[in-house]
C-alpha cells in the first residue's frame, strides 16, 4: 500500500510540475529566449507563478504522514483548481507551440521524469525524498532554459538548414531589390507604407507583422517569396549590438531606411551609443551601388559619417533643413488627418493628404514617398496611395464607437512616441483620456521618462488610467508634479479595471477619446 502511496505523490507532483514548467516556457519564449529578460521576470514576477503550485508540498506531507482519503481529495481539488487557472486566465500572446517548443517541452519532460525517478530511490527516507520533489518545484523555472541549452546544438543545425535554403532562394533571385527598414521607432509603419506605394508598380513582399528577427525573416523568405517577386521590404529589428549585421549578412539590402534612433532596449544595448552604431549596421552594409535613406530630423542620425550615398528627408523647418533632398513643409494635423508637401530634389512638390493621425508619421509617410520617388513613381502617382495609407495595426488606430473612440496605440510604445501620440490627442475636441502602463526596457532613463510622460499627459488628458501601481509610480509623480487633479488619476491593477474606469468616467455628453498607449506583454 505504502508503495502506491509514493506513486500517487510522485504523480500528483508530476502532473503539478509540468502545469508549472507550461508558465516558465511561456515566459522563456517571450523573452526571446534570452537570459537577460527571463532574468528580469524571475527576480519581479516568478512569485506569482510560483503560488500556484507550492500548494503541492504541504499536501505531500500531509499524504505521506496521514494516508487516509482526506489528502487525496485535497490534492485532487487542487489540480482542478491548478488547471482550471491555467485554462480560464487568457494569455495577451499565449505560448505558440512551435517546433523549437516543441522540443523544449519534451526535453523538458524528461528533466522532470528523471527528477522523478531519482527520488523514487529515496523511498527509504521520507525526508529525503520529498526533499527532493522540494528541490524539483522550486528549480523548475530554470528547466526552460536548461532545456534549451541542451536542445542549442540542435536548434542551431536547423536554424543553419533554413538559413542556407533562404539564402540560396534570395541568390536565385538576383534581380530583387532588397529594402531594409531599421530604426528605434517608426519602422514597421514606415514598412507598411512603403509596401502600399512601391506595390504601385512593383510586386512587391513585406515581413509581415513583426517578422524582424533572423528567423523571421528566413521564415518569410522561405514561405512568401517567389520568383515574380521584385521588392522585398525587410523590417530589420535588434536587441543588441550586431544584430542588423546579421540581418543584413543574409538578405543583402540594396537600400536601407533609418527612421529614427532613440533610448529603446537599453536594458540589452546599455547604452544610446550601442543603439546608434547598431542601427548603424545598415549603413554599413550596403554595396557600393547602395542608398541609405536617413531621417535627418533625428539629432543620432544627422551626426554620424557614413560611406554610402545618403538621401536625407525629415520635416522642413528642423535642424538640418538645408540638407534635406525630401522636405515635408506647410503641415496640418487635426482629428481628421494630416495634410502636407513634400518638395523633391528634382525641383517637383506634390500635396499630400491622409487621414493618418499624429505629426510623426509625416516623417514616416516621407520616408515612404522619398524611396518610391527615387525608385521612378512620379509624386503625382503617389498622392491618391497616400491618400488611402492606413495605419500599422495598433499605431494610433482610430476605433470610433458611438460614445467612445480608442485610439490604438498599443504596440511597444517609446518616449518620442508617446509624446507624438498626446500630440495628435490634444486635437481632439472631447474628453481627452490617456490609457497606458508606462514604458519598459529603458534602464537607468526609465524613471525619468515616466516623470516627463506624466507632465506630457497632465498638459493634454481630462482623465488619466495608470496601469499597474508599481509600474507607473514615476508617472503618477509626474501628474501630480504637473498639477493633476487627484480624482481624475486612477492607478489600475490591469488592463480591464482601467478600462472600467474610462468608461465610469462622466462625460456630460461629450465624446471620449481614449489613448492607449503601450500594451506589456505577459512577462511585465
Amino acid at each position: 500500500m505504502e508503495r502506491y502511496v509514493r506513486l500517487g505523490l510522485l504523480l500528483i507532483w508530476f502532473v503539478s510540475a509540468v502545469s508549472a514548467s507550461l508558465t516558465f516556457v511561456h515566459m522563456w519564449q517571450l523573452s526571446a529566449y534570452q537570459w537577460g529578460g527571463y532574468w528580469r521576470w524571475l527576480k519581479e514576477r516568478a512569485g506569482d507563478a510560483y503560488q500556484k503550485f507550492l500548494w503541492v508540498m504541504p499536501t505531500l506531507f500531509l499524504w505521506l504522514w496521514w494516508g487516509a482519503w482526506v489528502p487525496y481529495a485535497v490534492a485532487a481539488c487542487y489540480l482542478a483548481t491548478l488547471w482550471q487557472t491555467r485554462l480560464r486566465k487568457g494569455a495577451k500572446k499565449p505560448l505558440k507551440v512551435t517546433s523549437r517548443v516543441a522540443r523544449l517541452l519534451v526535453t523538458l519532460v524528461l528533466l522532470l521524469a528523471l527528477t522523478g525517478w531519482g527520488a523514487s530511490h529515496l523511498w527509504w527516507s521520507p525526508r529525503l525524498f520529498l526533499i527532493t520533489l522540494g528541490a524539483g518545484l522550486l528549480l523548475v523555472s530554470l528547466l526552460a532554459p536548461l532545456a534549451d541549452l541542451i536542445n542549442r546544438p540542435l536548434q542551431r543545425a536547423i536554424e543553419g538548414v533554413y538559413l542556407r535554403d533562404a539564402r540560396r532562394r534570395l541568390a536565385s533571385m538576383p534581380g530583387l531589390v532588397v529594402l531594409g527598414v531599421t530604426g528605434s521607432y517608426g519602422k514597421t509603419s514606415t514598412k507598411f507604407f512603403l509596401q502600399r506605394l512601391l506595390s504601385a508598380r512593383y510586386n512587391t513582399l513585406m515581413t509581415p507583422e513583426s517578422y524582424n528577427t533572423p528567423m523571421g525573416v528566413v521564415r518569410t523568405v522561405r514561405e512568401q517569396l517567389r520568383a515574380t517577386h521584385e521588392v522585398f521590404v525587410c523590417e530589420m529589428g535588434a536587441r543588441h549590438v550586431g544584430d542588423i549585421r546579421q540581418l543584413c549578412d543574409i538578405v543583402h539590402p540594396r537600400f536601407g531606411v533609418i527612421t529614427a534612433v532613440g533610448p529603446q532596449h537599453l536594458e540589452s544595448f546599455h547604452t544610446l551609443e550601442n543603439v546608434v552604431a547598431t542601427k548603424f549596421e545598415l549603413a554599413d552594409s550596403l554595396p557600393d551601388d547602395g542608398v541609405l535613406f536617413a531621417n535627418w530630423d533625428s539629432g543620432e542620425i544627422r551626426g554620424r559619417a557614413v560611406r554610402a550615398r545618403t538621401v536625407r528627408y525629415g520635416v522642413a523647418g528642423a535642424a538640418g533643413d538645408a540638407e534635406m533632398q525630401y522636405a515635408a513643409r506647410d503641415i496640418r494635423a487635426d482629428a481628421r488627418g494630416l495634410s502636407f508637401c513634400v518638395a523633391a530634389p528634382d525641383g517637383t512638390e506634390q500635396a499630400f493628404t491622409t487621414a493618418l493621425i499624429g505629426r510623426h508619421n509625416v516623417e514616416n509617410i516621407t520616408a515612404a514617398v522619398a524611396v518610391a520617388h527615387h525608385m521612378g513613381i512620379p509624386l503625382e502617382e503617389l498622392a491618391p496611395l497616400v491618400r488611402g495609407l492606413t495605419p500599422a495595426p495598433h499605431r494610433l488606430q482610430l476605433r470610433p464607437g458611438p460614445e467612445l473612440t480608442y485610439i490604438d496605440d498599443a504596440f511597444n510604445a517609446n518616449p518620442e512616441g508617446a509624446a507624438a501620440a498626446l500630440e495628435a490627442l490634444a486635437g481632439f475636441d472631447g474628453v481627452r483620456m490617456l490609457v497606458t502602463p508606462g514604458f519598459v526596457e529603458l534602464g537607468e532613463r526609465q524613471e525619468a521618462c515616466h516623470e516627463a510622460l506624466g507632465r506630457q499627459a497632465a498638459a493634454v488628458c481630462d482623465f488619466v488610467a495608470l496601469v499597474g501601481a508599481r509600474q507607473t509610480e514615476a508617472v503618477a509623480r509626474g501628474l501630480q508634479a504637473a498639477g493633476f487633479a487627484p480624482e481624475r488619476l486612477c492607478v489600475a491593477p490591469d488592463l480591464a479595471a482601467a478600462l472600467a474606469a474610462v468608461r465610469a468616467f462622466p462625460a456630460a455628453g461629450r465624446m471620449k477619446y481614449v489613448l492607449l498607449e503601450n500594451d506589456l506583454p505577459d512577462q511585465y
